[in-house]
């Protein structure tokens, strides 16, 4: 019976998933402070949302092919405030495939939302003075290779004796859909700015 339980709690540990972690910032989130941010003035950001793919080490390389936000992908603006400041910090210190960072519901709802057109340009108008965050996620078809054994080559001696082999290998390759999480924070010094900027 000792036996059965162990080899069940065993089997169970491999069927149900690792538990998540979430974690939300603690700082106050002061609405009107981001209302004030988002209301309206006279400058612009505009941009090209784009990515590249990451290499077997996840890094992009700088030579990389780009590859450009396909028509209408949301790229977002929110306001710096320091409730995101924390969240921002608490994403980047915390946030990995075992553990989430999430904004409040309420923080979540003071952005502004724009979409690319065909080459993943986008625009953001009428722009007050301050510090923003842009974010967006750009989806992809991206290609890899594998190389694969397909045959071997022996080798003789002159009297016909065998010496060694070597392999021949062939290489494939595949394509496959991904997603990278693109975002660069933006100021806006000067009332009637335009910021041009890559994602």
């Amino acid at each position: 019976m000792k036996k059965i339980s162990v080899l069940l709690l065993l089997v169970l540990g491999f069927i149900f998933p690792k538990a998540q972690n979430t974690y939300f910032p603690q700082v106050f989130f002061d609405k009107k402070m981001a209302r004030d941010m988002l209301s309206f003035g006279n400058s612009t950001i505009e941009g090209v949302a784009s990515t590249k793919q990451k290499n077997n080490w996840g890094i992009k390389p700088v030579f990389g092919t780009k590859h450009y936000a396909p028509k209408g992908t949301v790229v977002m603006l929110f306001p710096v405030t320091p409730y995101f400041e924390e969240f921002y910090n608490m994403r980047k210190k915390y946030e990995n495939k075992k553990t989430t960072v999430y904004m409040s519901e309420e923080a979540f709802k003071y952005k502004l939302e724009a979409l690319t057109d065909d080459h993943g340009r986008f625009k953001f108008e009428k722009l007050k003075p301050g510090k923003y965050y842009l974010e967006t996620i750009v989806n992809f078809t991206a290609t890899a290779s594998y190389q694969q054994q397909t045959g071997r080559t022996d080798s003789y001696n002159a009297y016909g004796g065998y010496l060694y082999s070597t392999p021949i290998y062939q290489t494939f390759f595949y394509g496959y859909s991904a997603a990278n999480r693109e975002s660069k924070f933006v100021e806006i010094k000067q009332d009637g700015e335009l910021k041009e900027i890559n994602l």
